[in-house]
Order: C-alpha cells, then structure tokens, then sequence
C-alpha cells in the first residue's frame, strides 16, 4: 500500500486542511479547552519538553526516525510528543494496508515502551552509539553557532533552526563561541557528552577517543543490521541514551 493512501484513511490533524477549527484563534482554542476541563498547560509543557529532549539525542527531528528510538529517549513519555503520534498514526494505516515493515516498527515500539529491558551487551554497544551521535550533534550546533550573527536572541534562534537542536545545545554552543578560552569543536564536544555520562574510550587526544568510540560503533553487528534495514531516508543512526557505569574494557 501507498504512503499516500494510508495516510489519506486518518483523520486529519489539527491544523491541517479540512480541520474544522484549524482558523480559530489561538485564544477561542484555549478558551475552549478550558471550558472542556482540557490541562493545556500541563500538555503543551509536555510536548514542550519532549520536543527538546528528542532534539537533544537525534540528529535529525525532521528525518523519519525510528519510533524505537523515541521509546527509549522519552521513555512513557514517548506519546506526548506530536511526532510520536504522528509516526504511530501512520504506521497504523500502513500495517492496516498489511505492511510487514510497519507492523514490526509498531510491535518493536510497543515493547520498548513498555520497557522491555536489554542484555548488557547490546546496552552498552548502543550506550557508545549514541554518545557517538551526541558528539557529532554537538558539533554540528558548534559550527551553527559559528555562523550566527545579530543579538543573542537571534543567534540563538538562528542555531536552533540552523543545526535543528535544542534550546540549551545552543545556549551551549554560542557561550563556547564568545568565551575567550575557546577550545576545539571536537574536544568542546567529547568534553561535553563524558559530563553528560556516557562512556567514551579515553586516548592521546581527544580526536583520536572520538576515531576510536566510531571504530566500536561501526564495529557494532546491530548497528549493521539496523541500516541495511532502514528505508533510505532514515538511515541515520540513533539508539538507547542509557548511562552506564564506567568499565574497564574502555
């Protein structure tokens, strides 16, 4: 089946052409769901801070991106983002349609969501995957905030639109690029995600923990699978953001 035609047997979002109240003011909106006893503050701060942790962790919000992924960074919060939803809506038209691939996308959310937990092993190969993908994110907000210029509002607004991050990643980012001991983009971003609390193989430099946390990464036989996989417009990486304590073998 189609992706237009499963998508044209939802109904349609709010906003959306056809929505009955899609023209109504954003103040007929909230007065009316203060009439139906609706927590719109509650929710919208909700999404709000589901929006900002998946810019946090995925390189790209506005890529297809595997719903497993969204499981694990928001955990049961996972459906009080309106791309969560989203997603689930139209994969359900498509497994309905007896698509295979959305059927087990669908399952496979469902039992992360659920927290199904995972074997040490794999746990940490994704721990290192997505400090990897956290480091290469905070890079790309770095050479954002590189770029911005006007007064801290607009360059802020400039580098969350720019690299598609969240506001404290650009926050971040532009004290990085004023502050007079500036360190390297790539040492600022390992430095970074080790404070954050994920493991990253120490070496000489920080450029070469960086080549070798990429070497386990590639190395990784679940990473193999996942993007021989994926449909070609999500094939990006992205994986479980669990903190682990520290071993070892790195």
């Amino acid at each position: 089946m189609s992706r237009t035609f499963a998508l044209a047997v939802l109904p349609p979002r709010d906003g959306d052409p056809g929505s009955r109240r899609a023209d109504d003011s954003p103040e007929e909106l909230l007065r009316r769901a203060e009439t139906l006893g609706i927590p719109w503050r509650r929710l919208l701060l909700s999404e709000i801070d589901a929006e900002e942790r998946l810019r946090r962790y995925l390189s790209d919000v506005q890529e297809r991106f595997p719903l497993r992924a969204a499981a694990a960074i928001l955990e049961f919060g996972a459906l009080q983002s309106w791309r969560v939803r989203d997603r689930v809506q139209t994969l359900a038209g498509e497994a309905r349609g007896d698509s295979l691939r959305a059927g087990r996308e669908l399952r496979g959310f469902l039992r992360r969501f659920g927290g199904r937990p995972e074997r040490d092993g794999a746990a940490l190969a994704e721990h290192l995957a997505f400090a990897y993908a956290r480091v290469l994110l905070l890079q790309r907000v770095c050479r954002a905030a590189a770029r911005a210029r006007g007064t801290l509002d607009e360059r802020l607004a400039a580098v969350c639109a720019k690299a598609r991050c969240c506001f404290e990643d650009a926050q971040w980012a532009i004290r990085q690029e004023d502050s007079p001991e500036r360190a390297a983009r790539l040492e600022a971003a390992v430095r970074r995600v080790r404070e954050e609390g994920f493991l990253i193989p120490r070496a000489h430099n920080e450029a070469r923990s960086l080549a070798e946390l990429r070497r386990i990464v590639n190395a990784s036989p679940k990473r193999r699978v996942a993007v021989a996989e994926a449909p070609r417009a999500a094939r990006f990486h992205v994986s479980v953001p669990r903190r682990l304590q520290p071993s070892d073998a790195l």
